[in-house]
């Protein structure tokens, strides 16, 4: 990790304004860049985007791919079902897999300006995320494809930092977009806690009761892209629009990977990726005890030398008092109100009180943030009118509602009948 002191938020970065010279270092250091026409920029947009019909192509023939292309990427799960935009997701796999080396140079060249050798992941992120309500129809495909794959390609991705998972954590991430994301089917970051020691679990998921801090989720045009460093805690937000989020993302890392966890990921050595000696491009990065250690670790386990650790319960949710001072709980937050109940202050004067878990992911509510006078989830973006117990997924269940009085300077929530 940098030594440079974080430096939460985000900077817009207009697509015909030079990028920073020090671009690598404040990413580094903590700063989100939301860098417009990116792939332009890169001159690779074009190219990405026929990768992308090209993978509709053969999964699912041309006359589809014809149909993407008129209709737009955000309209697939309306010419196709799940199980066919899987196929086109692992088509599309194959084809970045082989570009990948080409559009790292140009990323890193164009955009954020490295002259010498650098490292990248062997192989880019191809990410539909299809609306919430249309991906529960086929959890049977979700789940197998999560499995080979892992989440955040189809499915939500959990609030994460990529070291967790088994990423180096000196990586920056390109996300970029291929079609129009919104914030309610986008990214969600969370830059204030940039830094901090977050405790998390086996999964690789933020822990039950860390509170990750206000989301951050910008709009992007096809092209656009959002720069971060790979320890910048983040998430997928839960698809509550009626668009397919279509994303690719690649991982660049300006010197030698390091892996404070397991060493997994393949990262390869630009100048030995692509030409002839592209056999070796994963040896430099390779090289490294955290490489011997995962591979001894992996083997132990599987001879039964060694236990495979059993990922955590989510936890029981921390008690609270469903009495709270009114002085206590400022406007626009939350706060937990009893073992089952979250209370919610809008303005000044609206109390209202519901469930604390979300339905979709179990997260405590009473971590998570008001926005626009809803109640914010804090893992998935997911958003819920406080009145009503209702999302815009249709699919998930409303929050059971619980209700609230005011005695003297209390508010008192009562157990939902």
């Amino acid at each position: 990790m940098p030594d440079a002191a974080p430096r939460p938020g985000w900077t817009e970065l207009a697509e015909d304004q030079a990028a920073p010279p020090d671009l690598v270092e404040r990413i580094r250091s903590g700063e989100i860049f939301v860098a417009r026409g990116c792939l332009q920029r890169a001159g690779i947009f074009d190219a990405m985007r026929e990768a992308s019909l090209e993978g509709v192509r053969r999964a699912a023939g041309a006359d589809l791919a014809r149909r993407v292309e008129e209709a737009g990427f955000e309209c697939i799960h309306d010419l196709a079902g799940l199980p066919q935009i899987a196929e086109i997701t692992d088509a599309t796999y194959a084809i970045a897999a082989l570009r990948c080396p080409e559009w790292s140079r140009a990323v890193a060249r164009r955009v954020f300006g490295l002259r010498g050798s650098f490292y990248f992941e062997r192989s880019p992120n191809v990410r539909y995320v299809i609306p919430y309500d249309r991906m529960v129809e086929d959890p049977e495909v979700v789940e197998r494809f999560a499995a080979a794959h892992g989440t955040g390609k189809i499915s939500p991705h959990p609030c994460h930092r990529d070291s967790w998972v088994d990423c180096p954590d000196n990586l920056i991430n390109v996300w970029a977009a291929i079609g129009p994301i919104h914030p309610g089917n986008g990214l969600a970051l969370f830059p204030e806690v940039f830094g901090r020691p977050l405790r998390h679990l086996a999964s690789g998921s933020i822990a039950f009761d860390e509170p990750p801090g206000a989301p951050f989720s910008p709009d992007l045009r096809p092209g656009d892209a959002i720069l971060f460093q790979g320890d910048q805690l983040h998430a997928s937000v839960l698809n509550r629009t009626d668009q397919t989020r279509h994303a690719v993302s690649f991982r660049i890392v300006p010197d030698k990977p390091h892996y404070p966890n397991g060493h997994y990921h393949h990262y390869a050595h630009s100048a030995l990726a692509g030409g002839p000696l592209d056999a070796l491009a994963e040896l430099p990065a390779n090289l490294s005890p955290s490489w011997l250690r995962t591979r001894l670790r992996w083997v132990a386990e599987r001879l039964g030398l060694r236990a495979v650790p059993a990922a955590p319960a989510p936890g029981r949710l921390a008690s609270g008092e469903p009495s709270v001072a009114i002085d206590a709980i400022a406007p626009n937050s939350l706060r937990a109100a009893g073992p089952n109940a979250c209370l919610a202050r809008i303005g000044d004067a609206g109390f209202f009180a519901f469930d604390r878990r979300c339905p979709h992911g179990g997260a405590d509510l009473s971590l998570g943030t008001i926005d626009g006078g809803e109640v914010v989830c804090p893992w998935h973006n997911l958003r819920f009118d406080p009145s009503t117990g209702a999302s815009a997924c249709a699919s998930l269940r409303r929050l059971r509602l619980h209700p609230v009085r005011v005695e003297g300077g209390n508010v008192i929530v009562e157990p939902a009948s």
